[in-house]
């Protein structure tokens, strides 16, 4: 049934009347009219008080049976009233739980815990059965939400008159009410006792801590909560007196049971009487808020006498050890009392009587401190109150009395009863604190506080494990502090009186906000007897934080200011702990997302701030830096959106980076999540990149400045090129060893494409350089056609040994045809050189020395073609011996081709044994297969000498053009037929007479060869050009524009040269092998480029880039002055034009994917990745461009 009601809360302050206050409440009227009763009340460490309402059902004496719903009202400090009305039903709980007897109420709660209460209740599986009740115990929040269920045992039943007996159990509430509370119950048939610890979590679970069991003799058995955080079971024993009877000896006996612990210590005994005792009258007992530990008062009447109580103060540890007894005398004016103890000393001492309205009760009691000293109460004597007359003391020491109900309203009045030691009550609710530093109520500047005093009245220790807890108002946590091994020096100890509390700068955070301190019981302990103190549990040590200032803004100011509203990006580290759990769901996107959900918004609860302003991009990364491995995430911090969350971003980090760094004092620490954060890494703002790297980006673009204008004073861009290479290298491998660890798997792939370029690309430069040195020499190809031609003439003298001719002839053979192989790509590249000067004819310097160039190597093959002359005529000698001895071969040549050269070799020795014996026939018959071989041999030299002659004689051609050009006359010579090179290079050769054939057409090019030589005279004219510096003023012609261009060109090319270096002129290009020739330095320079050119093959561009370098000296390594004027064949070329396709691919675009990728996963980065992306696009554009050129020099020359 919901509840509807109207309360009226009326606080009377009068100057006349002692009544404190009064409490109203009116009920709505039910449908069965009845007036509402308080039949119990309680309250909260806070001073919140909880009624239980109930309205008269029905009466079936001995029992007053109430409407079967649970009906509480709470009523908070602040005057606020709430409640809730549950049915039976809805409880789930029979009917007989809510049946009164004289004594006893089934149906019983206690606020446990903030927030929830406890039921106890039973239920029956026949209630006509005493034996099948069972105790059950009910956890439900203030809402009247049911939160849990619990069996706590069987039902005690009076086996003498088979009669269940309800609430026999009794419940103690621990020192620490979230510690949970101890059940004590009787059982059945035995003289034994149930001992049950339960704890309520923060759900509302009730969970089983420990159980034991005692035997007991005597009754009344009292539990006191101890300041250790344990529990004490005070029973008496009674021994029997010998002189008076029924008068026996008592003793007071203690069991004590650490929290959590079944194990009971003791007993102990707390007293014993030194005369009989003719009857226990009350054994009441509870922990001390004026002195330490607990304290128990045993009222007894002492025989003989009848008409004074004894009473006997015991005060006693947590340990069992007594440390003061205190005997008073007090005369026997109440009956049937009951006593309460008083957290400012003393006890009240209280008893009702019937009034003549059966309503209503009468309530008569005093004060009575240690001395028998009586202090009335301020309120009418006697007091009405109603007819359960349940009264209840607040920690404040306030006295609240239920008033008679009348309708439909009920309420309370309040009176504060005398403090006995209110001297030393300063406003904390803890008569051992002297003094606070800030004091209660006090303004405090965040900025100058740095730490918090406590001074107490006694002689104190640190207790380890207690905290000192600071909250912002609204229970926000700012600081847990204790003493332990973990938190540092935060709390230290000043002398035996006074204790000082460090304060991060966190903690105070907020200006114009209320904070409050509360402290945990045993936080500090008696110095002397070493025991527990309790300490401050409300929000009574409260003080405010100033207003923020308004300061005028200046230009640095506004700039930071402005810097403050933008939005920060930070990071955290996680623990090891941490990294493996989140390691677990990493991949899992739901998972992980909620894991960085759930981060953020503990963040924003711990500094405090919006939810909205803590945000993360879900990015992690590995922190290289530790072992083992622990993960980085990303958490970015965004500018405040509205008035009430005014916090800059700059406060927000600083203050999370402290809640982090000490995050076993702070909120941090008891989180489910940020507990997985790093406390020795904090939280670490990523600066703002362009602000941290801009002297890095400063010095490279100078770096690359200081290449530009080197490659440009040199006329070379190869110089920038190979020092971007070597950049882009080096960054490559910085990133591979700093940064790639950072994101799992690319390591290994940065790793490949950092060294997996460096052989592919060494491979090409060996290959170059290989080739380049092991090219063609004309000076030895000359050679090898001298010793042709010396081996001929030999070979007409028998004499001659034949087997060292046949393999001096084969290896020259062998040798001659690699050379012309060799000085197939050379003409080559003599024809693209023409190709161009015909397109650009004579226009500098460089068109100047190809012209001489391409001449230099045409007079040498026409000296080569003079040498082959030599070898024609001394074949046509041998013509006649050929034919002499062609009959010879006709009939021996099948056997000549099956016999193995092998064969030949292994019988050489018995040629020179049987050298006298060999005929004519024999010897004509081997000349003849000699001259055979040699002729098959001589006609492939000639085929591969017409295939490269055909390409000189098309440079000729195009030479004589180009001449036209230059000297307005040509030369032509009449060129050779098309056909003619072609039928000479595709005719059979097999035969001697097509031999000859061929040879007749070789000499027909040999006098074309030798018209060539002309073109010296062409070479004396260019040399003419450099000392003919007369202008025609006459003449118009492009040859004198010719002559005036290579003057000028001619004096800036000696001015350049002459300031790179003075001592010697620059050399022509020259051929790599013979480059090397030039200084043994130069075959340095060639290993060390070799091994550069892993780094990027156009480093071998640099050899023919007409730099000069002057005298090295460093570490030993001495090289003299180097030209770089080394020149690359067009093979060469190819190779490295591969190498820039190749690079593309493995190096420049693998490179770009992998930096990518890692900055698409990192939380934040440096340098290093950005600056490699660039140099691998400027390299990447530098092989397209070099691409290009090479296909557009191909279109240009097919021939190529």
């Amino acid at each position: 049934m919901r509840l509807y009601f109207i309360f009226l809360l009326s606080i009377i302050l009068l100057a006349i009347l002692p009544i404190k206050s009064s409490i109203i409440i009116e009920e709505p009227i039910p449908e069965t009219p009845s007036t509402p009763r308080v039949l119990n009340i309680d309250n909260y460490e806070d001073g919140t008080i909880v009624v239980r309402i109930v309205r008269l059902n029905y009466t079936a004496p001995p029992k007053f049976c109430l409407e079967e719903n649970l009906s509480i009202r709470t009523i908070y400090p602040n005057g606020t009233v709430k409640g809730f009305d549950l049915s039976a039903d809805t409880l789930n709980i029979q009917p007989f739980n809510f049946c009164l007897l004289s004594k006893f109420n089934p149906l019983r709660f206690y606020p446990v815990k903030k927030n929830f209460l406890f039921l106890t209740y039973a239920e029956a599986e026949d209630v006509n059965n005493p034996f099948t009740y069972n105790d059950w115990g009910m956890i439900i929040d203030l809402d009247g939400v049911i939160k849990s269920k619990f069996w706590l045992g069987t039902s005690f039943v009076n086996t003498t008159t088979n009669e269940w007996l309800p609430a026999q159990d009794s419940i103690r509430l621990n020192i620490h009410r979230d510690n949970g509370f101890l059940r004590t119950a009787p059982i059945t048939s035995t003289n034994s006792m149930i001992l049950q610890q339960f704890k309520v979590n923060e759900n509302g679970e009730i969970q089983l801590l420990a159980k034991s069991y005692m035997n007991f003799t005597a009754i009344p058995v009292e539990t006191v909560a101890t300041m250790d955080g344990g529990y004490a079971i005070i029973y008496p024993g009674i021994t029997p007196s010998s002189t008076i009877p029924f008068a026996p000896y008592i003793s007071i006996h203690g069991f004590f049971l650490q929290n959590g612990n079944p194990e009971p210590q003791g007993p102990f005994v707390l007293y014993q009487t030194p005369n009989p005792v003719s009857k226990i009258i009350l054994l009441d007992c509870g922990f001390t808020k004026v002195g330490f530990g607990q304290t128990c008062i045993l009222v007894l009447n002492v025989a003989p006498a009848t008409d004074q109580n004894t009473f006997i103060k015991m005060d006693f540890l947590s340990t069992g050890t007594v440390y003061n007894i205190t005997i008073f005398q007090n005369p026997a004016d109440l009956t049937d009392f009951a006593i309460m103890p008083l957290d400012y000393g003393g006890y009240l001492l209280f008893s009702t009587a019937p009034n003549i309205d059966k309503t209503k009760l009468n309530l008569y009691g005093y004060i009575l401190d240690d001395n028998s000293k009586r202090y009335n109460w301020n309120i009418s004597y006697p007091t009405i109150t109603n007819f359960i007359g349940d009264i209840l003391i607040l920690p404040n020491n306030t006295l609240v009395i239920p008033q008679p109900e009348s309708g439909q309203t009920w309420g309370l009045i309040t009176t504060d009863l005398y403090k006995i030691e209110g001297a030393r009550d300063h406003g904390y609710g803890n008569l051992h604190i002297f003094n606070t530093t800030p004091i209660i109520g006090d303004t405090i500047d965040p900025s100058g506080i740095e730490s918090l005093t406590i001074k107490f009245y006694s002689k104190v220790n640190l207790s380890p494990y207690r905290n000192v807890t600071i909250l912002q108002d609204g229970g926000i946590i700012r600081q847990i502090t204790s003493v332990s091994n973990d938190n540092g020096n935060f709390v230290e100890a000043i002398d035996d009186y006074t204790i000082k509390i460090k304060v991060i700068d966190s903690t105070f955070n907020q200006p114009n906000t209320k904070y409050y301190v509360l402290i945990d019981d045993g936080f500090v302990e008696s110095k002397d007897l070493q025991e527990p103190i309790i300490g401050i549990q409300d929000n009574a040590w409260n003080f405010n934080t100033t207003q923020q200032e308004v300061t005028q803004k200046s230009i640095s100011t506004f700039y930071e200011t402005k810097l403050n509203e933008s939005s920060i990006n930070g990071k955290v580290r996680l623990t090891a702990e941490g990294t493996t759990y989140f390691k677990s769901f990493k991949h899992d996107k739901i998972k992980r997302k909620e894991f960085f959900d759930n981060l953020t918004q503990e963040l924003a609860k711990a500094v405090p701030v919006g939810p909205e302003r803590i945000t993360t991009n879900e990015r992690h990364e590995i922190d290289t830096s530790v072992s083992p491995e622990q993960y980085i995430l990303s958490i970015n911090i965004k500018r405040a959106k509205n008035s009430n969350d005014s916090r800059s971003v700059n406060l927000v980090a600083s203050d999370l980076n402290t809640l982090i760094k000490y995050k076993l004092i702070t909120v941090i620490g008891s989180g489910v999540y940020t507990i997985y954060l790093d406390e020795e890494y904090g939280y670490e703002p990523i600066p703002r990149w362009l602000e941290e790297h801009l002297s890095s980006i400063l010095g490279t673009i100078g770096l690359n400045i200081i290449l530009l204008l080197f490659a440009y004073w040199n006329k070379t861009f190869a110089i920038y090129t190979c020092g971007n290479a070597i950049e882009k290298f080096v960054t490559t491998i910085l990133f591979t060893s700093i940064d790639a660890g950072s994101v799992e798997n690319i390591f290994t792939t940065s790793l490949f494409f950092v060294t997996f370029p460096f052989i592919v690309n060494l491979g090409f430069a060996f290959k170059v350089v290989i080739d380049e040195l092991m090219g063609y020499d004309f000076q030895k190809l000359l050679e090898n056609i001298k010793k042709l031609n010396d081996l001929v003439k030999k070979g007409n003298n028998s004499t001659v040994e034949v087997n060292d001719r046949k393999k001096k002839f084969k290896k020259l053979i062998r040798e001659t045809r690699k050379e012309l192989i060799k000085i197939e790509e050379e003409v080559s590249d003599l024809k693209k050189d023409v190709n161009e000067i015909l397109k650009n004819p004579v226009d500098d310097v460089k068109t100047k020395e190809k012209l001489v160039k391409i001449i230099d190597h045409i007079t040498k093959l026409v000296d080569i073609s003079g040498h082959l002359d030599e070898l024609w005529k001394l074949l046509e000698l041998n013509e006649i011996i050929a034919r002499e001895l062609n009959k010879i071969v006709a009939r021996k040549l099948e056997e000549i081709i099956v016999e193995k050269e092998s064969e030949v070799d292994n019988k050489e020795s018995e040629v020179d044994n049987k050298e006298s014996e060999i005929d004519n026939k024999e010897v004509s018959k081997v000349n003849e297969g000699i001259v055979k071989k040699f002729a098959n041999e001589l006609i492939k030299i000639h085929n591969l000498i017409i295939k490269e002659l055909k390409k000189v004689k098309e440079l000729n051609e195009q030479l004589n053009k180009a001449v036209d050009l230059i000297v307005n006359e040509s030369k032509e010579e009449p060129p050779m037929s098309e056909n003619e090179l072609t039928t000479s290079e595709n005719e059979p050769t097999t035969s001697k007479n097509e031999f000859m054939s061929e040879l007749k057409k070789l000499k027909s090019f040999k006098k074309e060869l030798e018209e060539l030589k002309k073109l010296e005279s062409f070479k004396k004219k260019l040399e003419e050009l450099k000392e003919n510096n007369e202008e025609s003023n006459g003449k118009d012609s492009i040859w004198i524009k010719i002559k005036k261009l290579f003057s000028r060109l001619q004096e800036k090319f000696e001015e350049i040269i002459k300031a790179i270096e003075k001592k010697r002129p620059p050399k022509k290009y020259r051929k790599l092998s013979k480059w090397l020739r030039d200084y043994k330095d130069n075959q340095t320079i060639v290993i060390i480029f070799t091994i550069l050119a892993g780094v990027d093959i156009s480093h071998l561009e640099l050899l023919g880039s007409q730099l000069q370098i002057p005298n090295i000296n460093y570490f030993g390594l001495e090289i003299r002055n180097i030209n770089f004027n080394a020149e690359l064949s067009q093979a060469a070329e190819n190779s490295l034009f591969w190498g820039d396709v190749t690079n593309i691919f493995i190096e420049d675009v693998s490179t770009i994917f992998i930096q990518c990728f890692y900055l698409s996963q990192v939380v934040s980065f440096g340098y290093t990745p950005i600056y490699t992306i660039s140099k691998s696009i400027i390299h990447l554009i530098n092989n397209v461009y070099h691409i290009h050129q090479y296909n557009k020099s191909s279109d240009t020359n097919p021939a190529q």
